[in-house]
Order: C-alpha cells, then sequence, then structure tokens
C-alpha cells in the first residue's frame, strides 16, 4: 500500500501478465500513488471508482477502462462512500517480443513506454474505442481457477489486439507533456525518498530539496500530483501503511503506529478512526472476516 516504484513483476517472467480482482472497500479503500514497468488497464465492472493519473482524475462508472502508460504515476481509490468492483490487467511489452529487434517493439511498444506516444486515458462507453476494447477486456477476465493450460495462447492474442486497436488512437506528444514529464520524474525521486523515510520527522523543505525545488513551487506541483497537501499525504500514507500492516500481520497495534511514525498512540487511534471509520482493533478483525469473502471474478 505504500507510494513506490514496483518492482516485482506482475505475473512471473516468462509470462508478465496478471489479472487482480477488487473489491471497494472491502477489501481495501485504494492504491496510493505508485508507478511501474508494466502497462495497466483498469476496469470498472460495477460501482464507481477514483483514480489519478499524474495530476488528472479520473470518476470512472460502471464499463469505464482507463489505459494506464507503463512508469506513470497513479492512484485509485474509493470515490466518496462508493463501492465498486474493478479489475486491474498488467503487463509487461515483452510478452509481446520476440526479441531486441522486434519491430513491434521499435515501432510500437517503445515509443508508448517511453510516452513519444500517449495513450487516450479514460474511456467511457461514448468514446469509439471503448467499444472495440470492452469485449477483449472482458475475456480476459477468467478466473484462473478456471483456466486451461492453452490460455496463454489466448491472452497473448487478446492483448495484442488491445494494442493493434489502441494504436490509431494515439498521439504524439508535444513539449506541453515533454516538460510534464520532467516534472514527475523529479517528484518520483520525492516519493521514492517518502517511502524510504516515512516514520522520520520530515519536512517540506528536506523534501523540496530533494526534487531541486524551492518549498513552495513543490508544494504547489506535489499538490498538483497528489490532491492533497505534503503534511496532508503523509499523513494518509502513514495511516495506509499501517491500515496494511494491521490488516497483513500480528504485530501489536501500538508497535504498528510507532513504526509508522505515529509517536502518541492516542493521536494515530482517533485520526485511523476518522480515515476508517473504526478503531484499528475493529479493522484488525473486520479484515479477517472479509478474507474468507468469494471470489471477484465473474461467473456464468
Amino acid at each position: 500500500m505504500a507510494a513506490y516504484q514496483e518492482t516485482k513483476i506482475h505475473g512471473t517472467r516468462g509470462f508478465p501478465y496478471i489479472v487482480y480482482p477488487v473489491y471497494v472497500p472491502e477489501r481495501l479503500n485504494g492504491f496510493p500513488h505508485h508507478w511501474h514497468d508494466e502497462m495497466e488497464i483498469i476496469y470498472v465492472s460495477e460501482g464507481a471508482v477514483s483514480v489519478s493519473l499524474r495530476n488528472e482524475e479520473y470518476i470512472l462508472d460502471e464499463g469505464d477502462i482507463v489505459l494506464v502508460h507503463p512508469q506513470t504515476i497513479h492512484a485509485i481509490k474509493q470515490y466518496r462512500d462508493h463501492s465498486a468492483r474493478y479489475f486491474n490487467i498488467l503487463f509487461r511489452f515483452s510478452m509481446l517480443e520476440s526479441g531486441s529487434k522486434d519491430i513491434c517493439r521499435e515501432k510500437y511498444f517503445q515509443p508508448i513506454y517511453d510516452r513519444e506516444l500517449l495513450m487516450p486515458e479514460r474511456l467511457t462507453a461514448e468514446h469509439p474505442l471503448h467499444g472495440e476494447l470492452k469485449p477483449l477486456i472482458q475475456q480476459l477476465l477468467v478466473d484462473p481457477r478456471r483456466q486451461r493450460q492453452s490460455d496463454e495462447l489466448m491472452i497473448k492474442s487478446r492483448v495484442f489486439e488491445i494494442m493493434y486497436r489502441i494504436l490509431p488512437y494515439c498521439e504524439k506528444a508535444d513539449k506541453d507533456s515533454a516538460y510534464e514529464d520532467i516534472v514527475f520524474e523529479k517528484l518520483k525521486r520525492s516519493l521514492r525518498y517518502l517511502e524510504e523515510h516515512f516514520a522520520d520527522d520530515l519536512t517540506i523543505g528536506h523534501m523540496a530539496a530533494i526534487s531541486n525545488y524551492s518549498a513552495s513551487h513543490f508544494s504547489k506541483l506535489f499538490r498538483q500530483l497528489t490532491g492533497d497537501s505534503f503534511t496532508q499525504y503523509l499523513k494518509r500514507f502513514r495511516l495506509e501503511t499501517a491500515a496494511e500492516r494491521i490488516r497483513t500481520e500480528k504485530a501489536k497495534i501500538s508497535e504498528i503506529a510507532m513504526e509508522c511514525g505515529f509517536s502518541n498512540l492516542s493521536y494515530f487511534s482517533r485520526a485511523f478512526n476518522e480515515r476508517y471509520k473504526m478503531s484499528p482493533s475493529e479493522y484488525r478483525k473486520s479484515t479477517e472476516l472479509t478474507a474468507l469473502a468469494p471470489s471477484a471474478y465473474p461467473h456464468g
């Protein structure tokens, strides 16, 4: 749940592809800002959810699709008090390439990876690409328990076709996009540092220096990226990290709070209750129960 660069391979090295089904808020409230080498497709099957890409926020409704470039900072969170079910499809372009001299890699995939070619981001039912992609995406939402040995062939063929359908709608990046990329690369340094030192006494001045910005300019850019002030974001980051540890570890809640930067346990309990509408101990009990919930994959 940390805001970070994901370095793990989603899927396997031989087949870097995976689908994650997510319930909000039953399983978790969302994923804070992060980025990874995989391209990501987000498909909302029920409800409404908020997705942030760089400094753009989209409210997705049932059936909406979001295309996320590799290495792009993004976040997913519950929209107000709405529940939702969505799917994250992640894959590396390497699964579609035959080698370093692959013509598809040079002409299509590398320009998208480098953001020289920009894909459309939010696809609603009104977008012409939506009707082309939706049936292909739905065919990829296969419960792993029902997969057959030959499904890798089906998956690869569908992903190839998805990219084939996307390419005519891509646009060449302009100078403004190139400048924006430089800004976000600098801000990534701050997010990496925050992930590693979030429990320390971090100040805006120190974080700004990491990105080579003044404190005021850093504050402005940081709010544009995350939608929060640095202080608000750090607090939320610490709470989400603590919640993840409470959900997955057996350590004492007081120990987790201290290790997540909360020296005052009363303040931690109040802040946690304000965000999750329950105490840390109640949260631990509730997540133990929801772990037994049925599969999120569609049936039939």
